[in-house]
């Protein structure tokens, strides 16, 4: 059975992305200090893209519902936001 996985983008206060993925129930991943918005997001699409390819859809982790993200910018979060 495929996992689900639940992606974010954080901004830093120091002007860097920090991208997270959790692949359930509690395999984590990260991506610290992206130069870019656009970078972290090409990120996400390569993760989305090879998940999709496993049958394990890539979800937004800051939705109650797990809703799948059609854009990653969607699923980026306020900066100051902890993991």
């Amino acid at each position: 059975m495929a996992r689900r996985v639940f992606c974010r983008i954080v901004d830093r206060p120091d002007g860097l992305f920090d991208v997270t993925a959790t692949i359930e129930p509690d395999q984590i991943f990260r991506r610290e200090g992206v130069a870019s918005l656009a970078e972290a997001e090409r990120w996400i699409d390569g993760l989305r893209t090879l998940m999709a390819a496993l049958g394990a859809p890539v979800l937004r982790a800051d939705e109650p519902g797990g809703e799948a993200v059609a854009e990653p910018a969607r699923a980026r979060l306020d900066s100051g936001s902890g993991l």
